[in-house]
């Protein structure tokens, strides 16, 4: 029974998106989606571009909220070590 609890345990276990800079699907994103049971037994899908556009869409304002607050400690760092002033900002 706990044996096939487990393989019945799926979860995601990646998801994968990358720009695609050649070929004929330049300019658009791809990736992928992998699933594993804790058995040593995955499967992955693909994500076509069209479809990860979709995903993209989900996110993009998580990630643009992340790039926001990384800038905001990344100026906070550079002005403690003394690299930047006020005035360069």
């Amino acid at each position: 029974m706990e044996n096939e609890e487990i393989k019945n345990n799926w979860r995601v276990e990646r998801i994968n998106l990358h720009f695609i800079d050649y070929g004929e699907n330049k300019g658009q994103y791809s990736g992928s989606i992998e699933f594993e049971n804790g058995e040593n037994e995955s499967f992955k899908f693909n994500i076509i571009p069209n479809m990860a556009n979709k995903y993209i869409e989900l996110i993009s304002d998580d990630i643009v909220r992340g790039a926001s607050n990384l800038a905001v400690k990344l100026l906070e760092s550079l002005k403690k070590q003394g690299l930047i002033n006020e005035a360069t900002v």
